[in-house]
């Protein structure tokens, strides 16, 4: 009976006071035990939430959608957090370095092995696609059509921020097409900025990625692949910030991208 009265100061409106008996004391003993158990369920609930892990990921902003499809499947699979990090690579760059806080880069290999960071390895993830969009309210057959008339604004991303401008500085030059069209371009920062344009009908057409193509397809007229032999391979790698292949998510998030659910996402966004 002791035990009860010192429950009953420990939790004040449980128990009856010390040497009060009624019937309600089977309810109250009920009352109590419920109360107990929810507190050791809480208990056993926060050694799950301490162990939950964070990293932090960044990749050119073509890259978005798949990535963040990923990272909220991996969250909801195994509970650990993923930061995400998105912008032109020499953005990606500086904040990675200034910030400390990034473990994988997302990006075309060269391009990334020209950063001043320090990676620790890479990792495959896909090979990258530059095509041609055309904004709603024109057709386009082939890729050499952005030499018509009514052709008369062409988004190009900036080479040194997105290497897929730089894929479309090849592509022009060596399909003849750059001398043409050299008064028509329009040089933005970022792959989704092209996109963005395109869709808003600032631009008549862009060079973007295929992963951001198919992202906004519904909200342009068309799209057309650029023959791959015309610019060079974009091999797309996962890069581990040097220190940070010690980290345990690191390694159980790069598992979970050659599972099959990741692998899915990658290809439906063309990757």
């Amino acid at each position: 009976m002791q035990y009860l009265f010192f429950l009953h100061y420990t939790i004040p409106g449980v128990l009856p006071a010390p040497g009060i008996f009624s019937t309600n004391l089977f309810i109250t003993t009920m009352n109590l035990k419920k109360t107990i158990l929810s507190l050791l369920l809480l208990l056993a609930a926060i050694p799950a939430v301490l162990h939950a892990e964070q990293i932090t990921i960044a990749a050119g902003a073509g890259y978005k959608r798949p990535l963040m499809e990923i990272a909220a499947l991996y969250e909801k699979k195994t509970g650990n957090h993923i930061d995400a990090v998105f912008g032109n690579m020499q953005q990606i760059f500086s904040q990675t370095e200034t910030s400390g806080k990034v473990s994988i880069i997302f990006g075309e290999k060269s391009f990334l092995e020209r950063s001043s960071l320090a990676f620790s390895n890479f990792h495959p993830v896909g090979k990258g696609t530059l095509v041609l969009a055309w904004r709603k309210g024109l057709k386009l057959k082939r890729t050499g059509d952005i030499r018509r008339n009514d052709i008369t604004r062409l988004g190009i991303p900036d080479r040194q921020k997105a290497i897929y401008g730089h894929a479309a500085e090849e592509y022009l030059k060596n399909s003849g097409l750059a001398d043409t069209v050299k008064q028509k371009l329009i040089v933005l920062s970022t792959v989704p900025q092209v996109s963005a344009y395109l869709v808003s009908g600032e631009i008549d057409a862009g060079f973007i990625n295929i992963t951001d193509a198919i992202g906004i397809q519904k909200k342009t007229g068309g799209m057309l692949q650029i023959p791959r032999n015309l610019y060079s391979p974009i091999d797309i790698q996962a890069a581990i910030i040097k220190e940070s292949e010690k980290k345990t998510e690191v390694a159980d998030f790069l598992r979970f991208l050659k599972q099959r659910e990741s692998v899915a996402i990658l290809k439906r966004y063309g990757i």
